[in-house]
């Protein structure tokens, strides 16, 4: 999708649960592992007209111009992810994944980072508070 979702926005965060400590155990299992974990998250959010508009080591934030292709996109990457579970279930290394979600109004600043505490800080504490899920 071209165009920054503005307006009332639904928003997608998801990072690796853990993920310091996974980097510090098993360096090259991890790296194998988040570079799968990214790609399935921007396979899933891209065709489903999502735009990621930050990356931060593990942790994406995208946001959607309506819930329904949030949702789509986080089935889809729910079954990626758990694909890759199940690759990785006799490694030294299995991801699980945090998720928040929420919708709110946000407007776009001229540098295209997006302003509105509430409606950004929502679904990044809820997904802080989550246990992963592979």
């Amino acid at each position: 999708m071209s165009t920054i979702p503005s307006g009332t926005v639904t928003f997608l965060f998801i990072d690796i649960e853990g993920s310091m400590r996974l980097w510090q155990e098993q360096p090259e299992a991890t790296t194998i592992a988040q570079a799968q974990h990214d790609e399935i998250l921007r396979t899933a959010i891209k065709a489903n007209h999502g735009y990621v508009f930050q990356i931060v080591g593990d942790s994406f934030s995208a946001a959607f111009h309506n819930p329904l292709d949030r949702l789509r996109a986080l089935l889809a990457a729910q079954r990626g992810l758990q694909h890759t579970s199940e690759f990785f279930k006799n490694s030294e290394v299995l991801i699980h994944v945090r998720r928040g979600l929420h919708t709110g109004t946000a407007e776009i600043l001229t540098d295209g980072k997006y302003k509105g505490y509430a409606t950004i800080a929502s679904p990044q504490r809820v997904k802080s508070a989550g246990q992963g899920k592979p």
